[in-house]
């Protein structure tokens, strides 16, 4: 693999919007070793960890999550529960979408724990909550699903709406 593809694994550019600032997020040896640690391991460093911190480690997940690379983590499930739990726990919003991101393309079609809980979630999320859970292909959520095709806010509908398209399909 070129240096130069290795270094974009290891490290993302992220640019913030509202500050029109460019930061870069990157991970050490040392959160290879909590992601190979475990589940609680992971656990315990996001709850504990500064924002930069948190956000590196999502990165770190990236990695290994990604089936490309091949980890094949006997905890992989455990993880992404870990990342929904993180989704009501969190308060960065940069985090959160980083969180949305792993789930979003990571998840192997279950995500009871967002779709038992998506009331409680900041109404800004729940867009990105049901296009996530949509892109499970998974039936029962259909449910879940109708309740939002008639949604207030028209982003909602949307999402709501073309993963009930997609839905049907299978």
């Amino acid at each position: 693999m070129k240096l130069e593809q290795q270094e974009k694994l290891n490290r993302r550019e992220v640019d913030s919007v509202e500050e029109k600032e460019s930061s870069f997020v990157s991970y050490s040896q040392r959160h290879n070793n909590i992601v190979e640690s475990g589940s609680e391991a992971i656990k315990k460093y996001l709850f504990e960890s500064v924002n930069d911190e948190k956000r590196s480690l999502l990165l770190c997940l990236d990695r290994y999550l990604d089936p490309y690379f091949g980890y094949n983590l006997s905890f992989f499930d455990e993880i992404i529960l870990l990342l929904q739990e993180q989704l009501y726990q969190e308060q960065d919003k940069d985090i959160i979408e980083d969180v949305f991101q792993l789930i979003t393309d990571y998840s192997k079609g279950q995500l009871d724990y967002l779709a038992e809980r998506i009331d409680k979630l900041d109404p800004h999320y729940l867009a990105d909550a049901l296009y996530a859970i949509g892109i499970t292909y998974n039936k029962k959520y259909l449910p879940l699903l109708f309740s939002y095709e008639n949604h207030g806010d028209p982003n909602v509908r949307r999402v709501a709406q073309d993963a009930l398209k997609e839905l049907s399909r299978i």
